[in-house]
């Protein structure tokens, strides 16, 4: 039984930051239209710049967590003002091939900038534990739950009930009637590249805390996109959903199925399998995602 429950709770943990990546992934969607493939690479970027400030520098680990998020809010908006600002309403082919050209040099920055060794990130909850009724977990696990839960109920809140959070789900819902209502469209737009940046950092960084910095965890960001697919990529909640459901299947999958023997074949790791079986599963039930809606035509 304690077993279990340490499954579930690292796969919870997993799952947070894949929730805070699709999180980013449908921010930017639902405001803008377009599908970032780069999302993964923005977290590894934020990750190195943590790495950077913390390890290089040498500063205080609060300290290099606060400029590599605002860096990467800078970032978002950059990349929004020089290449996607232009790509707003054209051929969704278009655009993703934009953002997958996008991922390719930002993993090729990475390792001209940084190399392609793997680093860690040293934070105030390195080699701590904390004991919950004989549970022994990472103190580092723990403040990843918490912190991502605290910034899911910050975003959910603030696109609900704040004015410039009903902004953006106006302009992503019309933007042109949005735009004669008054509301300013091109900055909505830069707005949510910054934020759904910000998010992919915060989580890139809550990923290398539990593992490495390394150029290949990027790749972390087409699971995000499944748990983004899978909870509906036009829900927050179907993406938090997504997110946290995927990193349980994987714990599961990790302990229960990866070497597991029937007959005379041997299941190899199957860890990453089980998550997007998992998302085909559901689609095939409910093609638009968990919390997505069907749209309907009239003609």
């Amino acid at each position: 039984m304690e077993k279990m429950i340490e499954i579930w709770l690292n796969g919870l943990c997993t799952g947070s930051i894949y929730a805070l990546l699709a999180l980013g992934f449908v921010l930017i969607y639902k405001s803008t239209g377009i599908l970032n493939f780069a999302q993964g690479e923005m977290a590894m970027a934020g990750a190195f710049l943590c790495y950077t400030f913390a390890m290089l520098l040498d500063m205080p680990y609060v300290v290099a967590f606060l400029i590599a998020l605002a860096i990467g809010a800078l970032l978002g908006a950059f990349l929004d003002a020089l290449f996607f600002r232009k790509m707003v309403g054209e051929p969704i082919f278009s655009t993703i091939m934009v953002t997958v050209g996008l991922a390719s040099i930002l993993s090729c920055v990475g390792g001209i900038l940084w190399g392609h060794d793997v680093h860690a990130i040293r934070s105030p909850f390195t080699h701590r534990t904390a004991s919950l009724g004989g549970i022994v977990l990472s103190q580092g696990a723990l403040y990843t739950i918490g912190a991502s839960l605290v910034l899911i109920v910050i975003f959910v809140l603030f696109f609900n009930r704040s004015l410039l959070g009903i902004a953006m789900k106006g302009t992503a819902e019309d933007p042109h009637t949005s735009g004669l209502l008054g509301i300013p469209v091109k900055r909505i737009h830069m707005l949510s590249w910054a934020i759904g940046s910000a998010v992919a950092v915060v989580a890139g960084i809550f990923l290398a805390e539990q593992s490495f910095v390394r150029l290949s965890m990027s790749h972390t960001g087409i699971k995000a996109m499944a748990a983004a697919i899978l909870g509906g990529m036009e829900s927050i909640g179907g993406a938090i959903l997504g997110g946290i459901l995927i990193g349980i299947v994987e714990g599961l999958a990790a302990n229960y199925l990866s070497g597991m023997e029937i007959g005379d074949f041997q299941f190899g790791d199957v860890k990453d399998v089980a998550a997007f079986g998992i998302m085909i599963l559901v689609l095939m039930v409910r093609p638009q995602g968990i919390f997505g809606k069907r749209k309907v035509e009239r003609v």
